[in-house]
């Protein structure tokens, strides 16, 4: 898996493009991947208004909730679980 990997559904939706890692609620910005998963993000953002995501650091994963795409590239997360 590369470094910083957004993971929705299982598969990857993009990457942090940030130093550190995201732990609180926020605006992050990360590089989209073209993948049938990242359309699913956005559509369950539109119907459910978040989708939960996961990113996995150093055997541990991290739990998130998008909940919004203010502009391209950057994503607003809330409800971090580890």
């Amino acid at each position: 898996m590369a470094h910083k990997t957004i993971i929705f559904d299982g598969g990857a939706v993009g990457a942090f493009q940030t130093w550190r890692w995201p732990q609180s609620d926020g605006i992050y910005k990360y590089m989209p991947f073209r993948s049938v998963n990242h359309l699913r993000m956005g559509e369950r953002i539109r119907e459910a208004g978040l989708a939960r995501c996961y990113y996995e650091r150093n055997g541990r994963k991290t739990f998130f909730s998008v909940v919004g795409r203010p502009k391209y590239g950057h994503l607003q997360l809330a409800d971090f679980e580890s």
